[in-house]
């Protein structure tokens, strides 16, 4: 009488899972891949941002320099109105830039979580298969 024990040589149970478990990491390599491949578009467009606002801050920072340089020459209302406000208008653009850099990297995190978290399902999965029986033949 067979009570659902599986007979099969242990060897033969060693190798489907050794089996099973290549071809496991194969498929979280390839799940690996294509997260860290996201994550690193979502890197260099932030990294674009960030890389405009520091321009843009600094091209500020330059006309408000220019600015005062004028409003001392010349006292005349409209040179130093147009640096001015040019300088306001850029400190806008990089406020901008500043922002959607960080709003792109919020709840960011380096470590490829979905590829984890099927490994440990994974794991889990073949040791109850090694434990228990594999249910495939």
């Amino acid at each position: 009488m067979d009570e659902g024990v599986d007979r099969r040589p242990f060897r033969t149970v060693v190798n489907e899972a050794v089996g099973q478990f290549a071809s496991l990491m194969r498929l979280d390599l390839r799940l690996l891949k294509a997260e860290m491949r996201g994550k690193t578009s979502t890197l260099v467009s932030s990294g674009a941002c960030g890389i405009a606002a520091v321009i843009l801050f600094m091209l500020a920072a330059f006309a408000l320099v220019q600015c005062l340089i004028l409003a001392m020459i010349h006292f005349g209302f409209g040179a130093m109105l147009a640096c001015f406000i040019i300088g306001i208008v850029l400190i806008g653009g990089g406020l901008l830039s500043l922002h959607l850099a960080k709003r792109a990297l919020v709840g960011w995190t380096i470590t490829p979580v979905e590829t984890v978290n099927q490994v440990r399902s994974d794991l889990a999965a073949l040791k109850q298969g090694v434990r228990y029986g594999s249910t495939q033949r």
